[in-house]
């Protein structure tokens, strides 16, 4: 028999550190972060007084009527395995929802219902046991849910050479994705860390401002500047804002070099081409008027590449110039990491400039820093799970699948519904309010 009680936020914390199932979003950073929300923490027990459940479960009241929407995201954590437990416990959510006015309890496990579309026998048979208690359950391709239902994460080794084990993971990225990353090293651009120690409030703009840019390319809805620095703050030490600089003296610098080193190769081919055809023009053995053909393609073909990559450097030094004297940042993301895992929770890129490609030295910061953290899973966050690449959202899929993680698609949404008339209302009402809120917001932003 297992016993569940109402607890203070250590219990939640601890429990959810040294779990494999642990969540940052159900600790009590994530909880005080909502400050829209109440909050109700539960812990579980079994005969021997071992805590075997957790779940931070957030509440908010509907409007105009006397009671809540309870939300527990990516929880409640256990071992989804023993059905007594799931049983026990749904068992004390029914009650403990008629006895606090809750309609109904949505919960969004962090179980794997497949991985690179194989099926996890485990996470179908959780599905359909959560739907034989009375869950009513609700999947999505793209992000209609209230998490995304299809991620990429990157399983991660930890140990002690950490150096090993980057180059390791760096090795396993597609090639053009280090192509990609090198091409960002190569142009000069830094990435900076900032968290609650050493936030710079200009930065804090910045990153916000990026933000908006990349809500209106993309057609989504940007939360206001308070809340990514609540987020930093709330969430601290656990959270952090990587920021990727773009320098026009350091790219011009390296690009002129480049440059040099072309004309250079020019400059040696024109005179060796010219003495190797005078040397042919003069020459009878037939073996030896082959090779020095063969050695004046070698220098043509030379002299071709260098021109055309000269031509490329000049192309890119005129493209620049507009930045000339100037450092901007291009990108930025919001990093958060708590036990074992490492999440990549909101990213933005300026429109300029993305041919240094920003975005992969952003991403390659954070999973080496989750390699210094002792994390094992490093999770990309969504993508669709609508893999036709006349899909808008495939650019995000082919991006994130470039670093060789995982596909993974949860079981999906799970409601538990104490109140059939209010859930009815909330699940009518809900999507048009929200379909207005965004073409309000929408509004704003331009």
């Amino acid at each position: 028999m297992y016993k569940f009680i109402e607890t203070t936020e250590d219990n939640i914390n601890s429990f959810n550190l040294n779990n494999s199932k642990g969540h940052i979003f159900q600790t009590s950073y994530w909880a005080s972060l909502k400050k829209d929300w109440k909050h109700k923490y539960i812990i579980g027990y079994d005969e021997s007084d071992n805590i075997i459940l957790t779940a931070t479960m957030l509440l908010r009241k509907a409007p105009y009527i006397n009671a809540y929407m309870g939300y527990i995201p990516r929880g409640f954590i256990c071992d989804y395995s023993n059905n007594k437990i799931l049983i026990d416990f749904t068992e004390y959510l029914r009650d403990f929802s008629k006895r606090n006015k809750i309609a109904f309890i949505t919960i969004d496990p962090d179980i794997h219902l497949s991985e690179n579309e194989q099926i996890i026998s485990e996470g179908e048979s959780t599905k359909e046991f959560l739907r034989s208690l009375g869950y009513k359950n609700s999947d999505s391709k793209n992000f209609e849910g209230i998490q995304p239902n299809f991620v990429f994460r990157l399983p991660l080794e930890v140990g002690d050479d950490k150096n090993k084990i980057k180059n390791s993971t760096f090795k396993n990225f597609s090639s053009k994705t280090r192509y990609n990353i090198k091409v960002a090293e190569d142009r000069g651009l830094i990435c900076e860390v900032y968290d609650k120690e050493n936030l710079d409030e200009d930065v804090l703009t910045t990153f916000h401002d990026i933000m908006v840019t990349t809500g209106k390319r993309d057609n989504f809805i940007v939360r206001n500047r308070q809340y990514f620095r609540d987020m930093i703050e709330d969430l601290a030490p656990h959270c952090r804002l990587y920021m990727i600089k773009y320098s026009y003296q350091k790219d011009s610098e390296r690009l002129n070099e480049k440059l040099q080193k072309q004309e250079q190769v020019k400059e040696r081919a024109i005179p060796k081409i010219e003495e190797l055809k005078s040397k042919l023009a003069t020459e009878t053995d037939e073996d030896k008027s082959q090779k020095l053909n063969k050695k004046i393609q070698d220098q043509e073909n030379k002299l071709k590449e260098a021109e055309r990559q000269i031509e490329g450097f000049k192309n890119k030094l005129s493209e620049i110039e507009p930045y000339k004297g100037k450092e901007i940042y291009l990108s930025g993301s919001i990093y958060l990491y708590y036990g074992n895992k490492a999440w990549y929770l909101y990213g933005a890129s300026e429109n300029i400039l993305r041919d240094t490609m920003p975005n992969f030295l952003m991403q390659w910061a954070m999973i080496q820093d989750s390699i210094d953290l002792d994390c094992s899973i490093y999770d990309f966050r969504g993508v669709s799970g609508d893999l036709n690449p006349e899909n808008p959202l495939y650019g995000l899929y082919k991006f994130k699948k470039g670093f060789n993680g995982n596909f993974v698609e949860f079981i999906g949404e799970f409601d538990l519904v104490i109140n059939n008339f209010i859930y009815s209302l909330y699940k009518k009402a809900f999507p048009k309010f929200k379909e207005m809120r965004n073409k309000l917001m929408n509004k704003r932003q331009k």
